[in-house]
């Protein structure tokens, strides 16, 4: 299967990307296509048929703890370091929204 790299084809390439390109630019970039095309091609020349598909070129394997139970930290030391927290709860600023928007009414207060 062979596919011409042809003005059209990089026009709209650079259309789709968002991309103004000079009429320089876009023979650069032709070229550079057909480079990577005739690269790729050479590919398809390669015996394969004997070779097993894989999703790793090396023998791999998950190397895992088993999960066990452990106590957590207590709630006075997690919040120990926290510039500033309510209740059970770290207080941050708001980044998303405005005032007007705030589900609390005050900026920073947890939900």
């Amino acid at each position: 299967m062979s596919i011409e790299i042809t003005d059209d084809l990089v026009k709209h390439v650079a259309r789709l990307s968002r991309l103004a390109i000079s009429s320089d630019e876009a023979r650069a970039i032709k070229a550079h296509f057909q480079k990577i095309l005739a690269y790729i091609s050479a590919f398809q020349s390669l015996e394969t048929r004997e070779v097993d598909p894989t999703f790793f070129s090396m023998e791999a394997s998950n190397v895992y703890r088993e999960d066990q139970p452990r106590s957590s930290l207590r709630l006075e030391e997690v919040l120990k370091n926290a510039p500033q927290s309510s209740g059970p709860y770290f207080v941050v600023p708001r980044i998303v929204g405005g005032e007007a928007e705030s589900d609390t009414g005050r900026e920073g207060e947890s939900a």
